[in-house]
């Protein structure tokens, strides 16, 4: 009776690894799938005029720039390729933000922004079971209304180029997180954001 004992506890002492084990594989699927969700915070609209100096033939150039409260939609798939690392795509767009104005002496230049798009890839480590650090990298682009009261040359519609970003999610349950995200689009904007993505 004894030996069936010692049997017994033998089969619960190897069980019991073996199931903490299983739910510790069950949880590398943290931050895999496709997800979705909204974002809002600020956005940072900017541009870049040189003007020449008609009598001395100097040329200067500055950024001017404008933060504005702004928001949009995203949609994503991560896969995991370690127990820590996650790998996926996203794409999203994104609306609002303030106009950024040039006071020149021929008059001013306005951009009034419109709309975005980017398609970024992104990659992620986890920081323990529940947060995920990633960086993000592609193209986008942003659309503008233009007021071109100082006739300013080469003025475009559209601006689009290479797009990076960084942030932190934070899983609140197996399907909802919440992340704060940084995005830069060359020459045009900056995204500081807080998202709500929920995993499907």
């Amino acid at each position: 009776m004894r030996t069936a004992g010692g049997k017994m506890l033998a089969l619960v002492a190897v069980t019991l690894p073996a199931m903490a084990s299983a739910q510790t594989d069950h949880s590398t699927t943290a931050f895999t799938g496709g997800y979705g969700g909204v974002e809002a915070g600020v956005h940072e609209h900017h541009f870049y005029i040189e003007q020449t100096d008609a009598a001395t033939g100097r040329t200067q150039g500055r950024y001017y720039r404008s933060w504005g409260a702004g928001g949009g939609a995203f949609a994503g798939y991560d896969i995991a390729v370690a127990p820590r690392i996650r790998v996926g795509g996203e794409v999203g767009i994104s609306l609002g933000g303030a106009s950024p104005v040039a006071r020149l002496p021929t008059g001013t230049y306005t951009q009034h922004p419109q709309w975005g798009y980017r398609a970024t890839a992104r990659a992620g480590y986890l920081i323990g079971d529940r947060t995920l650090a990633y960086g993000t990298l592609g193209y986008g682009g942003h659309r503008y209304r233009i007021d071109n009261r100082a006739n300013v040359l080469g003025a475009h519609s559209w601006g689009s180029s290479f797009t990076i970003g960084a942030g932190v999610e934070h899983r609140l349950s197996d399907r909802a997180a919440i992340r704060l995200d940084f995005r830069h689009l060359d020459n045009s904007m900056n995204h500081l954001l807080i998202g709500v993505p929920i995993r499907f």
